[in-house]
């Protein structure tokens, strides 16, 4: 299925969600549905609703929905989630998961960012290891072109990761 159409297609289930109250936003083909409620299994609920809504648009399109597809998980401050009874699909019960990724952003059920922050850093670590070899520990190859090749290959997202562990790196070595 083209972009386009598939745009077209899930444009359907965005609004025809938006009309009944729930937060949905879409990316390409990641769908996520945020529910909120006082209580947890308010929120069970209201987001099992949610679900049912998909479930009849998808059989509407000709689409199947695969319930190992599905992240579910509850964003709460409290140490325990408890009285949430799991998700249902197709009869199927949803796992409940500590952290999902969602647009390559790792998002743990407490909100902070350390797991996140933990893979960026191990990618950052890994990529200043890998021009450490390039360039040489001695200074072997040239300092300008291992600053141009780094430069030159890295996101700058990585690249601001790169200089947090390269300074770091300096202040321990």
């Amino acid at each position: 299925m083209s972009p386009l159409l598939w745009n077209l297609v899930v444009d359907k289930l965005l609004a025809v969600t938006k009309d009944l109250g729930f937060s949905t936003f879409g990316y390409s083909d990641d769908i996520i549905i945020i529910v909120q409620g006082k209580y947890a299994h308010t929120a069970r609920e209201i987001m099992q609703e949610a679900l049912k809504v998909v479930v009849k648009w998808a059989d509407k399109e000709g689409l199947n929905i695969s319930p190992h597809k599905i992240a579910i998980a509850p964003f709460t401050n409290r140490r325990k989630i408890e009285g949430i009874r799991p998700l249902k699909l197709h009869g199927k019960e949803l796992e409940m998961l500590g952290e999902v990724k969602y647009l390559g952003v790792i998002l743990e059920y407490k909100l902070n960012w350390n797991q996140h922050l933990q893979k960026i850093n191990s990618k950052a670590q890994t990529t200043f290891a890998i021009f450490g070899r390039i360039c040489g520990k001695n200074g072997i190859l040239d300092l300008a072109w291992c600053t141009g090749s780094i430069l030159g290959l890295l996101d700058h997202p990585y690249l601001t990761v790169l200089g947090l562990v390269a300074q770091d790196y300096t202040k321990n070595h």
